[in-house]
């Protein structure tokens, strides 16, 4: 094991189920519902595919409170159990697009498939942590915030891992879930290497949990509900949120092909002026209650509303006790569907919004730990992002919406932003890359 300082820290499948939108709601961002005119819409009846977390709010918030109504849409949403589900439904165009991993598109671009897929805007931020079992609560772990710094919850890790002769097991959702990059980027800053002093597997979000209870698994990174759920349980404790990783990190993102959205330009317009719609209804706090009853549903996550609410900036639990107490606080900015006032998110840049530094970003992590058989950062890099993550549909949306758009589509990560300290400067992405010494590549 490496050991390094750093700086403290501060074809759609058989069991997929598919509902209709229910239309006549009242919009409380919106009590106007009169249909709003973008321009006919080529194709007014979509289906959108989904995988049951709090990141699918905004497509399930859309079809609930009659958004894509009021553009002309009638959307049926189909429920998935896993990603690759989701992936094949978009390449066969069976779903004419989805909640898709963030580094879905790029893959799909980039390997053995080299399909056009593309995201036409970003559905969240934030939103995951990191679960551990509770053996490893009763080895003497604890959550990060019960040490001085990130240094000395190192020290507590190493105390465990030292004195075990097998790695132990951890999971995410997918190889390329964002929480998957982040889980890597955390053990690393750690000085462990992943894949070889610590196992890692994929499982579907809703399996986790099971996994975790079988012992087979010491712990897993995910979107909530699935952390909160272990905790409630006592089956695991939260040492650490996806954004203490990498602060306003994006999620999950509309998925959809090339050459869909170029048949139906003004399909794909409407689509997403609903989806930013939803978003910011979703950040009204005095909306979040309202959110986490609509998400418990059964078509939907199908968890009780008060696990959801936690992780809506309500009583969100690190830690459950024997005898029933255990740390919890309020995390406004646990999950964020548009914007939320923070010290690293400031108007005009919002959640939404397509970054082309998010997905320089995600590509280096990709290359770092071999996800895409590549060494070293492509040399057209930047017109490859530009291609998967394109910005035209979300700015033709936004300007119909009335919303500012950043100026730049490269932002600086300051080093604030990062567990390590590290800062990300997305015009040098092979500096960056090179200074990691823990990689697969």
């Amino acid at each position: 094991m490496k050991r390094r300082q750093f700086v403290a820290y501060s074809g759609l499948g058989v069991a997929s189920f598919a509902f209709a939108a229910c239309g006549n709601v009242k919009n409380p961002l919106a009590p106007n519902q009169d249909k709003i005119d973008l321009g006919k819409v080529e194709k007014d009846s979509l289906t959108l595919g989904f995988v049951p977390s709090n990141d699918a709010a905004p497509l399930i918030v859309a079809t609930q409170k009659g958004f894509f109504e009021r553009y002309g849409l009638k959307v049926t949403l189909k429920r998935f159990n896993t990603w690759g589900e989701i992936e094949s439904g978009l390449l066969g165009w069976q779903l004419d697009a989805a909640q898709t991993l963030y580094a879905m598109p790029l893959l799909a671009r980039l390997g053995k498939k080299q399909a056009a897929m593309i995201s036409l805007m970003n559905l969240n931020g934030n939103g995951s942590a990191i679960t551990l079992s509770q053996k490893l609560w009763r080895k003497g772990i604890r959550p990060g915030n019960w040490y001085v710094n990130f240094n000395e919850f190192t020290d507590s890790v190493y105390k465990i891992i030292n004195k075990r002769s097998q790695p132990l097991v951890f999971a995410t959702e997918a190889d390329t879930a964002i929480e998957s990059y982040l889980y890597r980027y955390w053990w690393a800053s750690m000085g462990l290497e992943p894949g070889k002093d610590l196992k890692l597997e994929t499982i579907a979000p809703s399996q986790l949990i099971h996994k975790l209870q079988a012992g087979t698994i010491n712990g897993y990174g995910v979107s909530e509900p699935w952390n909160q759920l272990a905790v409630t349980g006592k089956l695991g404790f939260i040492p650490y949120l996806s954004r203490d990783i990498w602060k306003g990190h994006p999620n999950k993102v509309l998925g959809t092909m090339q050459g869909w959205a170029d048949k139906y330009p003004t399909s794909a317009r409407a689509l997403v002026a609903a989806l930013i719609e939803a978003c910011r209804w979703c950040d009204v706090p005095e909306n979040r209650p309202e959110l986490a009853q609509i998400l418990s549903g059964k078509p939907y996550v199908n968890q009780p509303a008060n696990l959801i609410t936690g992780s809506l900036g309500g009583d969100y639990k690190l830690e459950k006790l024997d005898d029933g107490g255990g740390q919890s606080k309020s995390i406004p900015d646990m999950n964020i569907y548009n914007y939320r006032s923070t010290n690293y998110l400031k108007p005009p840049d919002n959640i939404n919004y397509p970054w082309r530094s998010q997905g320089i970003w995600v590509l280096t992590q990709m290359i770092r730990w071999g996800t895409l058989g590549l060494s070293e950062y492509p040399a057209d890099g930047d017109k490859i992002i530009d291609k998967t993550y394109p910005v035209t549909v979300y700015k033709d949306a936004a300007k119909h919406l009335n919303i500012p758009l950043p100026k730049e589509r490269m932002r600086k990560e300051p080093g604030t932003s990062f567990i390590d300290g590290r800062g990300f400067d997305p015009s040098e992405p092979v500096a960056y890359l090179n200074q990691f010494e823990i990689r697969s590549t």
